[in-house]
């Protein structure tokens, strides 16, 4: 016999699919589906739980749940900015600037801009959002030698516009490892997941020149909002 949340879960996926919960539709609140079932705030809680897993719907902080939207088309093997992608796709992309400062910075960070010595970097960190949903949070180290002055600059577009039209940087080369991580604490709260839910983490480098790094990035995708599609020829 099927259980009590997957009994729920079925019924709400079928409301999704057969448009009747169309994209963006708020869902029913877990008060409202408890009387509707009978049930227990526990079990609408598990069954909302496995549509939110699948990414059928997406919960916004203090707002309760929604129908996820197509996801973001993304083909890592591009160099294509967040700002076009979206644009490309008849999405309205939005970027929240939520740190900035210089610092030392973590060695990880250090050893891949090679930085030594008194060298500081530039630690960014922005929240990325498509149609108004928060979708990725990312953290960007720049070596501050290179970029003298950024913090003076607007820094909630696009950064490979910025980085080119004022400091002559043409990326030429990208190295991306994409593996599936999780989101904690600031991170999760800004993209309204809780601790430790999944996510699309992507450590990118980029470089300018004759492969000489100038950015290194880690982002934490909502796992039900991207897409990765990679296009190959002979």
């Amino acid at each position: 016999m099927q259980s009590a949340s997957l009994e729920i879960r079925d019924y709400l996926a079928h409301q999704i699919s057969s448009g009747k919960l169309c994209v963006n539709a708020r869902l029913p609140s877990e008060r409202e589906l408890v009387e509707q079932f009978n049930s227990t705030r526990i079990t609408v809680r598990d069954a909302l739980s496995k549509l939110e897993s699948e990414g059928l719907i997406y919960r916004s902080n203090r707002r309760g749940w929604f129908v996820t939207p197509s996801r973001l088309e993304y083909d890592p093997s591009s160099r294509v900015n967040f700002y076009m992608l979206a644009a490309q796709q008849n999405k309205e992309p939005a970027t929240e600037l939520i740190s900035q400062r210089c610092i030392k910075g973590p060695a990880q960070a250090r050893k891949v801009l090679q930085v030594t010595g008194s060298d500081k970097l530039i630690e960014l960190k922005r929240l990325r959002s498509l149609d108004g949903r928060p979708v990725l949070y990312e953290v960007i180290y720049l070596p501050e030698a290179r970029f003298s002055g950024i913090a003076k600059k607007h820094m909630e577009g696009s950064l490979t516009t910025l980085m080119q039209r004022d400091y002559d940087v043409e990326i030429t080369h990208e190295d991306n490892r994409i593996k599936v991580s999780a989101v904690y604490d600031d991170v999760a709260e800004a993209l309204s997941h809780i601790n430790g839910a999944p996510c699309l983490g992507v450590e990118r480098i980029r470089f300018e020149g004759d492969r000489v790094p100038v950015e290194y990035d880690q982002e934490f995708w909502v796992h039900s909002a991207i897409e990765l599609r990679a296009f190959c020829s002979n």
